[in-house]
């Protein structure tokens, strides 16, 4: 029950680690005085460590097709979670979200974009709040309270995706891309695979899709604890990359093989009369 879904849960962890350590390289040697960014072979490697995490998640994915086994479409199926266990982790990522967005919000009074912080730490707060109720109502035997969990669902979403907005606008006049881009590429990640679990509560599935945005969106959210930010920040993308780690945990914990198909034979035909036993 456990060894597959923790198996799959190390090598992701592992490509963020290993990602955030070519990240943090990057920025201690390709970086001078000025924040400019030099010729440096951690140029190639840092978006190199991406597309290989990118080509393995997609080579563990392909392989469950190929054993045709997949993430149910039902949403309490390809959620469900039952027990102590996922229960404290999903609180204890929740909380971890909302002890970064109070933090973030407590120093971030002086900054230039104060107010749209503000906006970002109340739905990152709301977030951390809808995650232990989205896993909580899977584990029910009929998908009850629908509109309650679509709008918990889409709270990460729009978390992460009023942040891209943010650090968009933040970095609109820096000419040094390197200094934001895998923050760029890194709230992507994250909001696509939020997106794609969301799905589920809205009765539109894509379970190899799903699972490959989260195992994606949990890696690069690790990689990118590199850069320097607010602390508040950096809990709130821990917090991501530990529920999108959960929610690869538990589809591939509830993956099931799939029906055969059917082959059907040609007809036969009986020369315009019926068989007679």
């Amino acid at each position: 029950m456990y060894k597959k879904p923790l198996e799959i849960c190390c090598y992701v962890a592992g490509a963020g680690a290993f990602g955030v350590f070519f990240r943090w390289l990057q920025d201690q040697l390709a970086f001078d005085e000025l924040g400019l960014n030099e010729k440096s072979v951690f140029n190639l490697l840092v978006p190199a460590m991406f597309i290989a995490s990118a080509l393995l998640f997609y080579r563990f994915v392909r392989a469950m097709k190929d054993r045709r086994i997949a993430v149910p479409e039902d949403f309490c199926r390809a959620l469900y979670n039952p027990g102590k266990f996922f229960a404290l982790l999903s609180w204890l990522a929740g909380f971890v979200m909302i002890a970064g967005a109070v933090l973030l919000l407590v120093t971030t009074e002086a900054d230039q974009h104060a107010e749209m912080i503000r906006i970002l730490c109340l739905l990152a707060a709301l977030s951390g709040v809808a995650y232990p109720f989205v896993l909580g109502q899977a584990n029910y035997e009929t998908f009850e309270h629908q509109w309650a969990v679509r709008f918990a669902a889409m709270l990460p979403v729009a978390t992460f995706a009023f942040w891209l907005v943010l650090s968009y606008i933040q970095n609109q006049l820096n000419s040094v891309a390197w200094s934001f881009a895998v923050e760029l590429v890194t709230l992507m990640c994250a909001m696509m695979a939020f997106f794609r679990v969301a799905g589920f509560a809205f009765h539109v599935p894509d379970g190899y899709r799903a699972l490959f945005s989260a195992m994606l969106g949990a890696s690069t959210c690790i990689m990118s604890l590199a850069d320097e930010r607010y602390m508040g920040m950096q809990l709130i993308l821990l917090a991501g990359a530990g529920m999108l780690l959960l929610y690869v945990w538990i589809m591939v914990r509830n993956l099931e093989k799939l029906p055969q198909k059917k082959i059907e034979g040609p007809e036969i035909d009986e020369g315009g009369f019926e068989k007679v036993n």
